[in-house]
């Protein structure tokens, strides 16, 4: 029996990129006996592709692409709007790509094959970074950790996964991406309330896509934003869950000792540099990461929004 499978791409002034992720997906291996479409939905007041621009990708494709609009800003917008689009097609499974990435021609193959093979309903795959700009020499990349297919985890992000379709289906757990969380951790929020309901996550470790990271998500203000960003919201979804009352008995404390031993090395960083020039500078940028994550989490707390993804890096 055929089933069908969609994949999900949600993008946002970045037609170049788009194009290229378009292309990857339209080089996969199909799965035997699986049908494929893509949805691509533009969270943008004006999309970009309408009329002659949307026909000239779907003429240039082999696969079928369908184009949805979503003017409200914010990724969870953009998120759900692309799981209903992708419901409209029955699907079995739906897969989830960012529009800044490009998927080995066997990576939709082996999400399936790993969910089949270990019964789940979520899988996970790896991302290589391709950095168009070394980052700084004080910047902690986040590095690939191998580890067996079809280990269980109990969180994804939306960059590589793919989905059951029942864990959306209105019959089915019909769950979606909290609005709430407009400035992040959308996504690893809706995999948490994933695994609570019962479905079985995998990690597949050899399922990989590539993402392009422009120069400017590199720069020392991009980076430093990035830290408290992800603070501000890692806090807040716990708000939301747990009460601010739980969060801030977890958080302020942490928030304190982040700040102070960030604002004690940054100092000390500060000093050495003239005498140690690497390792000072270091030591100082650990310090305003401290800080950053800090301050990030006391934001949080107070439900305030961040900016983050209000700049758009690549073309």
């Amino acid at each position: 029996m055929t089933q069908k499978l969609v994949i999900a791409v949600c993008t946002a002034q970045r037609p170049k990129m788009l194009q290229a992720c378009l292309d990857s997906l339209d080089n996969l291996i199909a799965p035997a006996n699986t049908q494929m479409t893509i949805v691509v939905v533009e969270n943008d007041p004006v999309p970009h592709f309408t009329g002659a621009a949307a026909e000239d990708v779907k003429k240039r494709l082999s696969l079928p692409v369908f184009f949805h609009h979503e003017k409200r800003k914010g990724i969870p917008f953009a998120r759900n709007t692309a799981l209903d689009a992708a419901l409209e097609h029955a699907p079995d499974w739906v897969a989830l790509i960012d529009d800044d990435e490009r998927a080995e021609p066997d990576w939709i193959e082996k999400l399936l094959a790993a969910c089949l093979e270990h019964k789940a309903e979520v899988a996970n795959g790896p991302v290589r970074r391709i950095y168009e700009k070394p980052a700084p020499h004080w910047w902690k990349s986040q590095l690939l950790k191998p580890r067996p297919t079809g280990s269980i985890i109990t969180e994804a992000p939306t960059n590589n996964v793919l989905l059951s379709g029942r864990i959306i289906a209105r019959n089915g757990l019909g769950l979606r991406f909290d609005e709430r969380l407009t400035f992040g951790s959308e996504d690893i929020d809706f995999f948490r309330r994933t695994h609570a309901a019962g479905a079985k996550m995998i990690w597949v470790d050899d399922a990989f896509v590539e993402e392009d990271i422009p120069a400017s998500r590199v720069t020392t203000g991009r980076l430093l934003s990035r830290m408290h960003m992800a603070a501000t919201s890692g806090a807040f979804n716990i708000v939301l869950r747990e009460g601010r009352l739980k969060a801030a008995l977890h958080f302020i404390p942490k928030s304190l000792r982040r700040m102070f031993f960030g604002l004690l090395a940054t100092i000390v960083g500060f000093v050495l540099k003239p005498f140690a020039r690497k390792r000072g500078e270091k030591l100082f940028y650990y310090g305003l990461i401290r800080l950053m994550k800090g301050s990030g989490n006391l934001r949080g707390l107070l439900g305030r929004a961040h900016n983050y993804y209000d700049v758009i890096d690549g073309h």
